[in-house]
């Protein structure tokens, strides 16, 4: 069903109304925002905001199409926010089509972050493809080494994972909630889990 299509469903239903106008404003706001005070950032026509969203940084972000940011009963979604930063020139998030993202998400790349199409990422869920501080104890007022963070597709992050840098996922894993995904390779169908975060068994191990 269409935003629209609710909308008229809605009148008989004022308050059904009330919020599906609240969405087409939303997105309306924050795409005239973007299309005026950043170039670099590209938002598909059926890309839809439905909590308040913030996208910074110097680099470049792109939202394909049917991708969605924020979900009413997914929790955390009242008087809160997610991010995406790509924080300098030549960084880069790219999320491709038909992935949903929950709420107060905050993914920021220093360098390059991909996630597929079809994912789905829970609510309160960070990743950072670099160091933001230095290892070595006096340099920690610079940044440190940067990586990257490739998300495979169909791909489900429950709530409140940690992805960090040098991480590549494959095709239709599972990231169980509270996880901790450090640098390596987790190969496709895998559910991962723990902290530090480990392939656990593979899908097909799964009897549902």
């Amino acid at each position: 069903m269409t935003i629209l299509e609710k909308l008229f469903k809605g009148i008989k239903k004022p308050h059904i109304a009330f919020q599906v106008v609240n969405i087409i404003m939303k997105n309306y706001r924050i795409r005239l925002k973007y299309k005026v005070l950043n170039k670099k950032i590209i938002i598909s026509k059926s890309v839809r905001f439905y909590q308040n969203t913030v996208l910074s940084g110097k680099g470049t972000i792109v939202l394909n199409d049917e991708v969605s940011i924020g979900y009413k009963l997914g929790g955390n979604y009242h008087n809160r926010v997610s991010e995406l930063q790509a924080r300098y020139d030549k960084s880069i998030i790219m999320v491709h089509s038909n992935t949903a993202i929950n709420n107060s998400n905050f993914i920021v790349a220093a360098n390059k972050i991909e996630i597929g199409s079809y994912c789905r990422i829970g609510a309160n869920v960070t990743m950072m493809d670099f160091e933001a501080h230095g290892t070595h104890p006096e340099k920690r007022n610079l940044v440190g080494e940067f990586g990257e963070i490739l998300i495979g597709r169909n791909v489900w992050i429950g709530n409140n994972v940690i992805i960090l840098k040098n991480v590549r996922v494959g095709d239709n894993c599972i990231i169980a909630a509270g996880s901790v995904v450090l640098k390596g390779d987790y190969p496709s169908n895998s559910i991962i889990g723990g902290n530090p975060a480990k392939v656990v068994k593979q899908i097909n191990e799964v009897k549902q």
